[in-house]
């Protein structure tokens, strides 16, 4: 078995079972060391309703907005890919990294990182969004999409029906409570083995099932093979799904939209330039001699 494969049962295993042992959060981790130096300069921080600071990276610019959460189990830069083809798309994208621990009540609180990320999408600018998630995170996004405000849609991949990790967190719940549409996808062949603590198989597929067929406008989308969560958008095909789910539940500004700001900008400061001038030049022309001869 892999180590992904490990650390993924090590997770189910505490989401069924957990009753989590007070420790202290690590709200100060640095954002990947995967992300380019390019990028870097991209990156920002916010706090959250319960003090922990978290990092992530804006893409793009514009009022629509993308937020993208990963897994436990999966790093910001798993969205890279993804992230940047939306903001080529006219989108302006969060991807951030959730708390790496549980606060010291012993909860995972991927909902407060959630809502916490979505408000500081909205500082940025973004006056409506596509929020997206997967694995556990992805339970979260459907969770808390009724406290989203502006919420457009939501990507939810290899989501679990419930996960309960000192806060509940029920998907069905979730998608049945907005009425906004959702892109659910997993992989057929995604099964993590619990069958040593005596829980037999989890195929993520079935839950894909279940939180699609609670939703109001959802669109299924099960593949071949075992990929998971962020990693199914590793293939271009199902980015390519996702992509034209964001333009179809939120269309991005047309040309006239992104640019109104920029050129009103431009217009505004050549006005005022040319008032400047036209300033300078009326008082520095000589006044006519208007005195008389006796």
């Amino acid at each position: 078995m892999s180590l992904r494969s490990v650390l993924r049962v090590v997770l189910v295993a505490a989401v069924v079972l957990i009753s989590v042992a007070p420790a202290t959060a690590q709200p100060d981790a640095e954002l990947n060391r995967c992300v380019p130096a390019g990028l870097r300069h991209d990156s920002v921080s916010f706090r959250t309703e319960d003090h922990v600071v978290l990092r992530g990276l804006v893409l793009g610019s514009g009022t629509s907005g993308v937020l993208l959460a990963p897994g436990a189990t999966e790093s910001v830069c798993a969205w890279l890919p993804l992230a940047r083809e939306l903001a080529d798309d006219g989108y302006r994208v969060l991807l951030y990294q959730s708390r790496s621990g549980p606060i010291p009540t012993g909860a995972y609180r991927y909902d407060l990182d959630l809502r916490s990320a979505a408000l500081e999408l909205g500082r940025l600018g973004a006056t409506s969004t596509v929020v997206g998630g997967a694995g556990i995170a992805a339970t979260a996004v459907a969770a808390t999409a009724e406290k989203i405000r502006g919420l457009k849609g939501m990507i939810l991949l290899a989501p679990f029906a419930i996960t309960r990790m000192g806060t509940d967190l029920d998907a069905v719940a979730g998608v049945r409570a907005v009425h906004v549409p959702s892109f659910i996808a997993a992989s057929e062949d995604d099964v993590i083995d619990l069958q040593e603590l005596g829980m037999g198989r989890t195929h993520m597929a079935d839950y894909a099932r279940q939180v699609a067929g609670a939703a109001s406008d959802g669109r299924l989308e099960i593949v071949p093979g075992a990929a998971s969560g962020v990693v199914l958008t590793e293939n271009s095909a199902m980015r390519d799904k996702v992509r034209a789910f964001v333009r179809q539940a939120s269309p991005p500004p047309t040309f006239v939209e992104r640019w109104k700001a920029p050129i009103s900008g431009v217009v505004l400061f050549v006005l005022l330039a040319a008032g400047v001038v036209l300033l300078r030049r009326r008082n520095t022309t000589t006044p006519p001699d208007v005195s008389t001869g006796s």
